[in-house]
């Protein structure tokens, strides 16, 4: 598994993955309005370039999975935008893998000591995910409305 930068020719990629509505809202929230596309992408990469985008490869160079590591300055970080890409690659323990080697490229290059992130209330795979890694919840009183239906956001946090 390694990490590269996500750049603009992998755009069609993350595209394929996010097919559904539901998914674009779990993966972003109400970033990015459904389908997404090259502009939604471009004008998002311009106004965030602190931001730092990863593609995670498997061991056969196919793209397994989209993240962001997001500088929230203070020796602190915030995972997101985090999905596994292809419903096949769900639920094997990639997520962790993934969030792993994130959270290690954040302390190694970016001397970050505290990693956040968002999850939707009710995102149950993602919640476990988190949790096996080591992330708790932290107070966080923050909400986002999705189709006409409030969904509370829970906010977890993890030293590294």
């Amino acid at each position: 598994m390694k990490l590269i930068k996500f750049k603009k020719q992998h755009f069609p990629i993350l595209f394929n993955w996010v097919k559904e509505k539901e998914i674009l809202f779990l993966f972003a929230g109400t970033a990015f309005q459904y389908p997404l596309d090259d502009v939604q992408m471009d004008a998002y990469r311009f106004q965030h370039p602190d931001r730092k985008i990863y593609l995670c490869l498997n061991d056969e160079n196919e793209p397994i999975a989209y993240g962001e590591i997001i500088p929230q300055g203070e020796g602190s970080a915030r995972l997101g935008h985090l999905i596994i890409g292809g419903s096949q690659n769900r639920g094997k323990g990639l997520g962790q893998l993934f969030i792993k080697a994130l959270n290690e490229l954040a302390k190694k290059h970016f001397q970050i000591k505290n990693m956040d992130l968002f999850v939707i209330d009710g995102n149950a795979p993602a919640i476990k995910c988190y949790q096996k890694i080591g992330f708790s919840f932290i107070p966080n009183e923050f909400s986002i409305t999705f189709d006409g239906k409030s969904f509370r956001i829970l906010k977890m946090t993890l030293p590294l």
